[in-house]
């Protein structure tokens, strides 16, 4: 088997992207209004402020014992790139260094919106293709590993821990503006990661599930599930369907299922994230051909499991005509064998 030792060159570039883009947050909206940033940056960004180094160089030293932590709970490649990551966040940052002499915007609460967009977009980049940029990156992604929290909202909790260390060195104000380019940094980034294309997912209870289920396949064109359900009240039993859609699809949906079905209960919540055919890659095939599929790999079309024989719809109506002309002829037989028994037992009466 093939092992990873590395990061491709595809996360890499990515990697490059969202760095840039960050150091562009920093050096052009952070700095010039004497702003804080959150995780080890923020840090960086307070020594830069007392001692003048280079932000780029104390965020490439500070991160040292992260690379540990990278290495021992993710392994030998997080390390890698958690270590290219941090390198050219670094040098992207002492690079674009030159733009803290511009000020591109005279209020510190425009430059601290600008500053989380910008950031937030940088680094859900850099999350997205698999990458971090060090400080807090694999923090959060030893914590999502073993807790599957979101990225964004983990960063921004440790950062208001950073955020109110901070406010006693810059001052109050420039840590409460601060807060807005983090709240805001943190949405963009889990917007980034997870997509902008909003998913959701919706719960159908009907009397007309397989009708339903035709208008979500021939009409919506998304995949749909049927679940086994009972009422809690009546103990009826029920279908359940369950469908996941684009947002631009819900209402469409909505207007098929109650005009098919006006009594239908619809259950709609939002998907935080869809991986699978149709969503993430490929098509969903037509109908036959996902039953042939299935007979392939061995199984079932109704219950999913693995049987050693799998049968279409066709073949077991063809097998259920085949037992009835079986019955048929049984009967026929047996009508037939009544005279000749009868007959016989005359004969022999005589006799």
């Amino acid at each position: 088997m093939l092992i990873k030792w590395g990061p491709t060159a595809r996360t890499v570039v990515l990697i490059t992207i969202g760095a840039v883009l960050f150091a562009i947050g920093i050096n052009a909206f952070i700095v010039p209004h004497k702003l804080v940033g959150g995780g080890i940056s923020g840090i960086a960004l307070m020594l830069f402020y007392l001692t003048g180094v280079p932000i780029g160089t104390l965020n490439l030293v500070l991160n040292i014992p992260i690379l540990y932590a990278a290495y021992r709970w993710l392994g030998r490649w997080h390390l890698m790139i958690t270590l290219i990551g941090t390198a050219i966040s670094s040098f992207t940052i002492n690079e674009f260094a030159f733009l803290q002499d511009y000020s591109l915007t005279q209020e510190p609460l425009v430059g601290a919106i600008l500053g989380g967009i910008t950031c937030g977009l940088g680094l859900g980049v850099v999350y997205r293709s698999g990458g971090n940029t060090g400080g807090l990156d694999p923090i959060a992604l030893i914590i999502r590993k073993y807790y599957g929290l979101q990225m964004g909202s983990i960063v921004f909790a440790i950062n208001m821990v950073i955020l109110v260390i901070s406010a006693a060195i810059v001052g109050v104000e420039p840590a409460a503006i601060t807060l807005v380019s983090l709240y805001i940094s943190a949405i963009i980034t889990n917007k980034v990661i997870v997509g902008f294309s909003q998913r959701k997912a919706i719960f159908i209870i009907s009397y007309k599930p397989y009708k339903i289920c035709d208008l979500i396949i021939h009409h919506i064109g998304r995949g749909a599930t049927i679940l086994n359900g009972e009422g809690a009240y009546t103990h009826q039993h029920k279908q359940v369907i369950l469908v996941v859609v684009g947002l631009m699809q819900v209402a469409k949906l909505k207007a098929a299922v109650q005009e098919e079905d006006p009594s239908a209960f619809l259950l709609i919540t939002d998907a935080a994230e869809v991986i699978g055919r149709g969503f993430t890659f490929g098509s969903l095939p037509e109908p036959q051909q996902a039953v042939q599929q299935a007979l392939h790999e061995g199984v079932c079309t109704e219950c999913g499991h693995e049987h050693n024989t799998v049968k279409t719809d066709y073949e077991k109506s063809q097998d259920n005509h085949m037992a009835v002309n079986a019955e048929q002829e049984s009967t026929s037989a047996i009508a037939a064998e009544k005279p000749i028994n009868a007959e016989a037992a005359t004969v022999a009466e005589k006799k």
